[in-house]
């Protein structure tokens, strides 16, 4: 690929091999680019010419601000509703919750992004259909959160589906318990009884879902960032794949392999933080 797709000088390509270390054994570069990569070092790609750090850092931001916008609205979205349906459960109101958070986690996301376009975009011309800034627009903060506002709502629509579901399930269980039973035998008021005994129990396995999607979510809004021309990293990891992009693909890999091991250390110390029990000497 950097020498031509046909033609290429065999001398050049002898070269580009040198330099690559191609023609060194695979052990050798295999233990080179580990070598490199716990140095910071995760290559050189070979469409945009650059370090892959650069590249990836150069599209964080954009990621960080649609994932973390789509994770704060889905986990409010969510664990609102999934409390308010087990709190009514087995009723209308519980029914229809069930219903909508069931569609909704059925979507296919570049589907469901398409519509929110056509209607919101298109037919609406409330709100811009793609990219992050308007090429004409008097730009700033204001303009970011207008372009922000379609890409973020398709994606937390999706991850709330899941949490509702977790949330109501959870909560409903641990209404059932004996310790619940206790506390209203006490007089304490239903609101009270919900959220001070039932809610932070029920968090833990919300806590597990959550967490798990924050490890592959920067990297994982590829059909999200593709569908409305977002620059993050889900939208690198799309147009690498094209281009045939292989260290840009390795170190996109290695930087959400990071990614989940950091969200799980988050995972046990919110866990330490919502049961007690888990907690040392």
């Amino acid at each position: 690929m950097l020498a031509g797709q046909s033609g290429a000088d065999p001398e050049y390509l002898a070269l580009l091999r040198t330099r690559l270390q191609l023609d060194r054994p695979l052990p050798y570069q295999v233990a080179s680019y580990l070598r490199d990569a716990a140095q910071g070092d995760l290559g050189f790609s070979l469409v945009q010419g650059r370090p892959v750090r650069d590249a990836i850092a150069g599209r964080l931001a954009a990621s960080a601000l649609l994932s973390g916008t789509a994770f704060v609205l889905a986990a409010l979205l969510g664990i609102g509703l999934g409390v308010i349906a087990a709190a009514r459960r087995g009723g209308a109101v519980d029914g229809a919750i069930s219903v909508c958070s069931l569609l909704a986690f059925s979507l296919p996301v570049f589907w469901l992004g398409q519509l929110l376009v056509a209607l919101f975009a298109v037919r609406l011309h409330w709100l811009p259909a793609g990219g992050m800034r308007s090429a004409d627009g008097p730009g700033g903060s204001l303009d970011v959160v207008r372009h922000l506002v379609l890409p973020a709502s398709t994606f937390a629509l999706l991850l709330a589906a899941l949490v509702v579901r977790v949330t109501r399930t959870a909560t409903a269980e641990a209404l059932g318990e004996d310790y619940v039973t206790s506390a209203r035998a006490k007089g304490a008021s239903e609101r009270r009884v919900l959220l001070r005994h039932a809610l932070p129990n029920a968090l833990r396995p919300v806590v597990t879902v959550l967490t798990g999607y924050l490890g592959i979510i920067l990297t994982g809004a590829v059909l999200v960032e593709t569908v409305f021309v977002w620059p993050g990293l889900g939208r690198l990891l799309y147009d690498s794949v094209l281009s045939r992009d292989t260290p840009m693909l390795a170190g996109m890999l290695l930087f959400s392999a990071a990614l989940v091991v950091c969200a799980n250390i988050l995972a046990d110390l919110l866990y330490r933080l919502l049961d007690p029990r888990t907690r040392f000497g």
